[in-house]
């Protein structure tokens, strides 16, 4: 019988999916069944129920995972195997893995899809017993049904997530920008709590009860969901019961939600938590028949358990293969603390929190999967020990991720942290904010697609990082592919919504350094394509930037040398002294290392031909001294190539830059792509790049790839 030692994965360079590989040694495979017709009374050894109907699958997980307990007893060294028939399992309770339930790196403990069938794991009931309350509006009493609930923040028909009662109205012809109003304006101090509103906003909602506002403060970055403490209608104050992120300004959008006074419209519900009454306008009587409301916080828990809060034991070797896990509260998936537990091959959609969540583990995984209609990030990977640079080893790879974020508004698709993690061959967009965020000390981003991102906020990026710590080094951003960042803002309060707007392609903010980004193609980034914001030490070497954007298709901006951030960094950088990081010693000094210095730009492709466009966008101080910038391929179409920090003339500006000791062997040329709208970046044999040291880069092997543990192939994009 074959078995998986490892996650059936590929490689950068490699051709086809690795194969599953022969046992060494007979073992004794152990296999139990689960069925929506199974009974947990049964011996769960059988497919299916016996002619006699007095045996066969079981009816749970838990009861699967149990009897597995109790036969390790008996046969420890057993490979066990959970195999789910397809159907609909509604959880009454998480399904909890630890320590015990561990198997061997080379006998895993396996739950799986049974063969092509499609098990869903649910975290939500059915909401039956709806009478018409008024009009379109049915109403169901949850005392009975649902003793325990003390409210609801998701409602399902038909499978899909529900409107909460809203004002304004959602508007699905423009799902980012309709159905929102706008602060009037800001109140004395920068109050993070109370701001004004406008005459007319608020007819329609006329009670706080459990009324609350939906509002991206300040500088557009994210949204918060906060209550409603108080309505002073007559100084038109809205009194938040606690702070918002950002001080509230003049323009900030926002939309009130959960009040019965914004209930009128088909899809939109509100449940009075103190009555314990569901009330719901269906799309049509037919939806009633399939509503359901999420009682579980999380589906799946594989989590470590703590002795006398100092031992931890770690639950490891476990995989989990082509289950679908929808309708929960939280997270959908939690993985903490655990050592090679894999995620492959899954379906994970309608959870409030994120899709999977792998936290401070080692060697662990999420593979092939797909992960939409989240609430939070589309997964998260954190491990590795930044105090000896020990790898985490994680893995995010060959997952396609989108429409993520509904709830928290500042979620990427992929968050990555800690030291030695690999994002991989996924494939990411439509996010309300980031594609991929890293964060930390020798993490690999490769061979991603990630485009059409930051649909709801702006100054942000497709890959981005925001170190704010100069020992956070070693980070490598190579081969991906990255287009239309996107970005949703305006210039002031009085100016128009737009997209795109203040996004880049690959954004290294607050003082990243140390990191590599090479072989990526940044295309149709809004404002720019390739950012470093106070950074030092950074390589940007053989990348294509395509019509990078309004301003600079390569952008250096420095934070100030008063930044309260410098003297918490140089303290850092006394603590950890990095033997593996040289280029730390040369930071001596908190102004000193404020300097963007030792950054090179080389053997890049930066192909342009919007007129205003700036080639170098240089703001603040930039250190021309160490800086390194050569053997790029430029073109604009024949018109001038700028640089923001050169006063003077347009046609005299790229002579003064070439005269200060910069791109002195870069070509002003055609790089000879051969087709730039069709998507086609591969060079003509006579391009010059190819003359001055410029690497193809191996575009084919981008975005997800076929394989076993792929969850649906090929995908719709």
């Amino acid at each position: 019988m074959l078995f998986y030692s490892g996650v059936a994965c590929r490689n950068a360079n490699a051709a086809e999916p690795a194969e599953p590989t022969q046992p060494t040694h007979i073992v004794k495979q152990i296999i139990f069944y689960v069925s929506p017709n199974g009974n947990d009374h049964w011996s769960g050894l059988l497919a299916e129920v016996n002619p006699g109907g007095n045996d066969g699958p079981f009816a749970t997980l838990q009861r699967a995972r149990n009897a597995i307990r109790e036969q390790r007893i008996k046969d420890s060294n057993a490979q066990f195997t959970i195999l789910v028939r397809g159907g609909i399992y509604r959880l009454r309770e998480t399904l909890v893995l630890g320590p015990e339930d561990s198997g061997t790196e080379l006998h895993p403990l396996i739950i799986r899809a049974y063969g092509n069938e499609r098990p869903v794991l649910s975290g939500s009931r059915p909401v039956t017993d709806f009478v018409r309350y008024k009009d379109e509006i049915y109403k169901a009493d949850l005392k009975g049904s649902f003793p325990d609930l003390n409210g609801i923040r998701q409602l399902f028909a038909d499978g899909k997530r529900q409107v909460l009662a809203r004002f304004p109205n959602f508007d699905p012809r423009d799902p980012f920008g309709g159905g929102f109003l706008y602060v009037a304006d800001s109140m004395e101090g920068g109050s993070k709590v109370k701001f004004k509103f406008r005459e007319d906003d608020l007819l329609h909602v006329v009670k706080r009860g459990d009324a609350e506002v939906v509002i991206y403060p300040g500088p557009n970055y994210w949204n918060n969901i906060v209550r409603i403490a108080d309505i002073d209608r007559d100084r038109k104050i809205i009194t938040l019961a606690e702070n918002a992120s950002y001080p509230i300004v003049a323009g900030n959008r926002f939309y009130i939600q959960n009040t019965p006074e914004a209930l009128d419209s088909p899809g939109e519900w509100y449940f009075n938590s103190r009555a314990k009454v569901l009330y719901f306008w269906p799309a049509n009587e037919d939806s009633l028949k399939t509503v359901s409301i999420p009682v579980l916080k999380s589906l799946l828990e594989i989590k470590e358990k703590r002795y006398f809060d100092k031992y931890g034991a770690a639950p490891a070797n476990i995989r989990i293969e082509g289950l679908t896990f929808r309708d929960c509260e939280g997270d959908a998936i939690v993985v903490k603390g655990a050592k090679k537990a894999t995620i492959a091959r899954c379906t994970i959609y309608n959870a409030g929190g994120a899709g999977i969540q792998i936290d401070d583990s080692y060697g662990s995984a999420a593979i092939g999967n797909d992960v939409f209609e989240v609430g939070g990030i589309g997964i998260y990977i954190s491990g590795g020990d930044r105090t000896n640079l020990t790898p985490g080893g994680n893995r995010a790879e060959n997952n396609y991720i989108h429409n993520i974020g509904v709830f928290s508004k500042g979620s990427s698709g992929i968050e990555c942290y800690g030291v030695g993690n690999i994002v991989s061959h996924n494939l990411i967009h439509s996010t309300p904010r980031i594609g991929i965020w890293f964060d930390g000390n020798d993490n690999v981003i490769e061979y991603n697609h990630v485009h059409h991102i930051n649909q709801e906020t702006q100054d942000s990026g497709a890959i981005y990082s925001c170190a704010r710590d100069w020992t956070k080094r070693g980070n490598v951003v190579r081969f991906n592919y990255v287009h239309d960042s996107g970005g949703y803002g305006r210039d002031n309060a009085d100016g128009p919504w737009r997209s795109p707007f203040y996004t880049w392609g690959i954004y290294l903010d607050d003082f990243t350094s140390g990191t590599e980004v090479t072989g990526n193609i940044v295309a149709h980034t809004g404002r720019g394509g390739i950012f470093i914001h106070g950074g030092r030490d950074n390589v940007v070497e053989n990348n294509m930037i395509i019509e990078g954007g309004e301003k600079g298709q390569m952008v250096y901006s420095s934070i100030p040398s008063t930044s309260g951030l410098l003297a918490v960094m140089m303290e850092t950088v006394r603590k950890i002294r990095f033997s593996k990081y040289p280029l730390l010693s040369t930071i001596t000094g908190a102004e000193q290392g404020s300097g963007m210095s030792g950054n090179r730009f080389l053997h890049n492709i930066v192909y342009y031909t919007n007129n205003k466009s700036l080639l170098y966008d240089i703001g603040g101080s930039l250190d021309l001294v160490s800086t390194v910038s050569d053997y790029n391929v430029i073109y604009h179409a024949g018109l001038p190539l700028l640089v923001s920090s050169i006063k003077a003339p347009p046609d005299d500006q790229w002579k003064i830059w070439r005269g200060k000791g910069l791109d002195r062997n870069s070509a002003i040329a055609d790089p000879l792509l051969s087709n730039i709208a069709g998507g086609d970046f591969s060079l003509s044999p006579a391009s010059p790049a190819l003359k001055i040291g410029f690497e193809p880069i191996p575009f084919e092997k981008i975005g997800l790839y076929k394989d076993p543990m792929r969850a649906s192939w090929p995908t719709k994009d």
